[in-house]
């Protein structure tokens, strides 16, 4: 009995700690400033059209505090042509520390245009349950 309650109680703190994994955030997360523990994945999620000529894109990040997982990935909304989706951008904390992290939504061939949306995060990483934000 003793042996169940302890595999039972470790399940219950892996899925805890599984569904704690940040995100994903969205534009509503705009200007947010986020605590993680190191090793921790989190995702941003943006709406947007490329048929439209603008993709999102990550701008700047310090890539000593956290790493990009992969390409960004796009999902339209629907299969019907010119529809909006979403972009996925996925990330991971790899030591203590603050960046903030910036995306923009942009057309890749207008070199002189400023971006029409930006996107910005603060993450702290390594706070380990301490509050750090301002």
């Amino acid at each position: 009995m003793k042996q169940k309650l302890i595999v039972l109680f470790l399940v219950l703190i892996f899925s805890i700690s599984f569904y704690s994994c940040s995100g994903p955030y969205t534009a509503e997360d705009n200007g947010r400033t986020i605590e993680l523990s190191i090793d921790d994945p989190f995702e941003i999620e943006l709406e947007g059209n490329p048929t439209t000529g603008y993709i999102w894109d990550v701008l700047s990040y310090d890539s000593t505090i956290i790493k990009q997982i992969g390409k960004a990935d796009y999902q339209p909304l629907s299969d019907a042509i010119g529809t909006g989706g979403k972009y996925t951008f996925k990330f991971q904390t790899i030591t203590s520390g603050s960046t903030t992290l910036h995306l923009i939504y942009y057309k890749t061939f207008e070199k002189d245009i400023l971006p029409i949306k930006t996107f910005g995060m603060k993450v702290i990483s390594g706070t380990m349950g301490r509050i750090e934000a301002e």
